[in-house]
This record gives C-alpha cells, sequence and structure tokens, in this order.
C-alpha cells in the first residue's frame, strides 16, 4: 500500500517502505491484543517468533519494538515518547495513530450546520447535554450525525452484548423499482432539510448491513447524491466472502470513510487474517469485541443491561452510549422515524438514546412532514414563557448564597455565578413547577433588570441543563 488515508498530512511525511509496513504493524497490534495465545508466545520470545508471525500474514515487523505499545490498551496509559526513540517502528505507529487521531477529531468537530437554525440550535443542545452527563472524552467521541438509515428491519447476528439489543431479523429492503424510487426521493429530503451534514450518516444502526444483498446497491446511491460513501461496520466478514471482497474493493474505489468489521471471537480474529491479507484490511479497522482488555469499555445498555444472573455486569462503562445520532432514525422496511439522541443507559433509555418523537411515513412527503413537525414542536430556539422549568433530574443542585449556584453532574461542574439575582433563580428553578414567566416576575420583585434575568434562564437552556418535555405538572419522581 503506497498512500494512507485519513491522517492529515502524515502520508507525506514518511517512506514508501514506511507506508508499507503500516498494515503489518496494524495486524500485529490486532493479534496482540485480540488474541492471548498470540501475545503470551510473542512475550515469551519476541526475538524469536518470526515463524508466528509468518503465519498469520505479518511481514518486517519487529516485534521487541512494537511489544512496547501493547501495555498501552489495556492500561489505558500512554508510553513516553522518549522511550521510544530507539524503537522506530513503535515510534511510526505512535505517529500514525496520533495523526488518524487528530483527523477524526477534525471530522466530527468541523462544526457543520443544517439549513435550520432552530435545528442547530437543539442539536447544540444536545452536544452540551452529553458533555455533562457523559463527559468530555466520550462526547469528544461521539459523531452526532443528524440522520442515520436502516435497510433491514432486525438483524441476523443476536451478538449478546448488542448494545442496542437489536431485534431478529424480519425483513429487508430491496432494490426493487419501487424502493429505488421511494430511497432516491427520502435522500432528495434528507438532503433538502438537513444539507451536508447528511454525508456523516450511515446506512446501519441496530442491523447487519451484510442482511441485505443490495446493501450496497443502496450505499453507492447514498455516496452520488451526498458526495459521500458512508462507513460501513458488519459483524459477520467470513459469513459471505462475495459480499465482503466485493464491500472491500468499493472502499478502495470511494476512500471517503474507512469501514470496520466486528470481531466477536477469537478464532474469527485468526480467520479473517488468514482469509484477508494486511494490505487488504488496510483501511478497514477491526473492532476486538473479543478483547478482555477492551470489553470494560463496552456501554452498559441494550442487552449488555443484565449478565446471565440478571445483574448489570460491574466491569462496564455505565455511563458510555454506543449511539452516535443526534437526529433522525428512519427505517426504511417499516417506513418508521425516530427523532433521538445520546444519553446515558438507564432504565427509561436502556438503549443509551432518548427519543424525543417518533413516527410513521408511505413516501418521501410524509418524511418531510415528520421534519417539518418535530422542528417546531421538539426545537424551540428560546425557552417560552409558559415553559415550566426544571433542572435536569441527573443535576445536584448546590446553592451559594450571595453568590449564585453550581450545579454537578457525574462529569462536569457547572457554575451560575456573578450577578445578584442567581441565587434566588437556581431556588426558584429548584421547584420544578414554575414557568419562565412566573420565576421572573417573582425574580423582578428584587432585581430590576429582566434581561439579565432571561438571559441566565437561556443559557441554562442552550447548555443543555434543564430537563425539557414537561407537562403542566412540571417535574415529577422517576429516572432520568
Amino acid at each position: 500500500m503506497d498512500e494512507l488515508y485519513f491522517c492529515e498530512d502524515f502520508n507525506n511525511r514518511i517512506s514508501i517502505e514506511e507506508k508499507r509496513l503500516i498494515p503489518h504493524i496494524k495486524r500485529f497490534m490486532e493479534c496482540a491484543i485480540g488474541d492471548a495465545e498470540f501475545y503470551a508466545a510473542v512475550q515469551a520470545n519476541a526475538a524469536g517468533c518470526g515463524s508466528l508471525l509468518q503465519s498469520r500474514g505479518i511481514l518486517g515487523v519487529d516485534p521487541v519494538q512494537l511489544m512496547a505499545l501493547v501495555s498501552e490498551i489495556p492500561l489505558l496509559k500512554e508510553i513516553p515518547a522518549a522511550e521510544l526513540e530507539d524503537k522506530p517502528q513503535a515510534l511510526l505507529w505512535r505517529q500514525y495513530t496520533d495523526a488518524t487521531g487528530r483527523f477524526r477529531d477534525a471530522w466530527r468537530q468541523r462544526g457543520e450546520k443544517t439549513p435550520s437554525n432552530r435545528f442547530n440550535a437543539w442539536h447544540q443542545r444536545q452536544v452540551n447535554r452529553c458533555q455533562s452527563q457523559l463527559g468530555k472524552e466520550t462526547n469528544k467521541a461521539i459523531v452526532h450525525v443528524t440522520i442515520v438509515f436502516e435497510l433491514s428491519k432486525g438483524c441476523s447476528m443476536g451478538c449478546p452484548f448488542c448494545g442496542f439489543a437489536a431485534e431478529q431479523l424480519q425483513e429487508v429492503f430491496m432494490y426493487t423499482k419501487e424502493n429505488v424510487g421511494l430511497w432516491q426521493d427520502i435522500l432528495k429530503i434528507a438532503v433538502e432539510r438537513l444539507g451536508t451534514t447528511v454525508g456523516s450518516g450511515v446506512c446501519y444502526w441496530a442491523t447487519e448491513p451484510s442482511d441485505n444483498p443490495d446493501y450496497l446497491k443502496f450505499v453507492v446511491e447514498f455516496g452520488e447524491v451526498t458526495g459521500i460513501y458512508p462507513q460501513t461496520t458488519t459483524a459477520a466478514p467470513l459469513r459471505n466472502l462475495a459480499w465482503t471482497r466485493e464491500l472491500l474493493r468499493f472502499r478502495r474505489e470511494h476512500i471517503t470513510a474507512a469501514d470496520r468489521f466486528s470481531i466477536l471471537s477469537t478464532n474469527t480474529l485468526r480467520r479473517v487474517h488468514e482469509t484477508f491479507s494486511a494490505e487488504d484490511l488496510a483501511l478497514t479497522t477491526l473492532i476486538l469485541q473479543n478483547s478482555d482488555s477492551l470489553v470494560r469499555l463496552m456501554a452498559r445498555s441494550g442487552r449488555n443491561r443484565k449478565d446471565a444472573s440478571n445483574n448489570p455486569p460491574p466491569e462496564l462503562a455505565q455511563d458510555h452510549t454506543i449511539a452516535c445520532l443526534t437526529g433522525y432514525l428512519v427505517n426504511m422496511v417499516e417506513r418508521s422515524v425516530q427523532l433521538v439522541s445520546p444519553c446515558p443507559p438507564s432504565n427509561r433509555w436502556p438503549l443509551g438514546y432518548r427519543v424525543h418523537a417518533e413516527g410513521n411515513f408511505s413516501n418521501a412527503a410524509g418524511l418531510n412532514d415528520f421534519i417539518d413537525e418535530t422542528i417546531k414542536k421538539c426545537m424551540p430556539e428560546q425557552v417560552a414563557s409558559d415553559d415550566i422549568l426544571a433542572f435536569r433530574r441527573d443535576l445536584e443542585f448546590i446553592p451559594l448564597p450571595e453568590e449564585g449556584f453550581h450545579l454537578r453532574s457525574k462529569c462536569q461542574l457547572h457554575k451560575m455565578t456573578g450577578s445578584p439575582h442567581l441565587a434566588q433563580l437556581g431556588r426558584l428553578i429548584t421547584q420544578g413547577n414554575l414557568t419562565a414567566w412566573s420565576i421572573v416576575e417573582e425574580l423582578m420583585i428584587q432585581h430590576e433588570d429582566v434581561l439579565a434575568i432571561m438571559s441566565s434562564i437561556q443559557r441554562l437552556f442552550d447548555q443543555g441543563l434543564l430537563e425539557d418535555g414537561l407537562g403542566n405538572e412540571g417535574l415529577r419522581g422517576g429516572e432520568m
């Protein structure tokens, strides 16, 4: 492989030999992290494991150098660069992964907007809320795409760790004349309403792409409309080798995203490496679901909510979510649509995302109507005078007499200080049953600056610190 992708200008700063070496370093790291026997053998005799490396299709790497990096993954710490100065291959891999990480961060944070100011404001509020509820690093990893399509109803895989608890496969959206016409119309409406942000979406969710034999045909049309041929993640790379080889060929022709194989067992990892060369998988990320060192990073959502004893697995990340969508989830089989956003998994939202609205459509006009209705009803840009105000259920209110107040989530401390009305404002909102205007009226008895009061309320709203969708009775007990 003579060119690297998704790594900024790093491709231009290294030699052809180094570019060709990187896919083999990638494979070595996959084996070291995802195959305990491989790791033990290399650890026992790194200098004498040449035949083992060759049997896994790994060429040209120095395992003595690379083993210095393996401890970074299970321990979630980084080896100081100074310790890699005498290990050029390890340093090369570190520099490459740093470059791909910067590329991903830039992609996620490129700041594309839709044509709708109301949607943009709502979207940013959800991003802000996720920062508070999930933490900076988790939120940074969420793409927050604005639309996702499912081309099947259900999934054939039945993965025991599925964070979306996908139902069994029932039907797929075939590439018929009628369906193609609907798909093209849906894509047109999506781009009209959501603009260039549609290109960041994907064509799978709680589905397995290879369940649909026509999946790539729909992806081609998605790419022709948006200019981006979206990422594909499959948990069945060996089930239909013709389909998988076509996916790999397709990606080499349309290098707009990196595809992913979800590896469910050590045996699957070995068979994938036997079937495909390091160069074949240079543009494919292997998600090592079988790795003991990575399993604790799984979200405690979906089927991971309970183990065989009906208890939550203690090692999983409770406040993590695999949901990457802050927008519309469209299922083409059942013609359904939901407006969703990520959140920590809970009894109320066990799949790790909130459902703000849901509906059905029979044609593209119906989807357009749903988008229009949800933008009007679910996405106000400002707090209305008759809105009941309450802090999010997961926030701890900390009063600061004469100064204001703090709101503390598991991941962040929000400070509201510096204005004389803030202490009383916080106390009034904690009641959870007062409208915005009644709070303003109460505050105006002692504080004349109504604009400052309204600005503070708007700030709380924009930061995603207020509970949304409250009825006339206000905030009641229950889980967030």
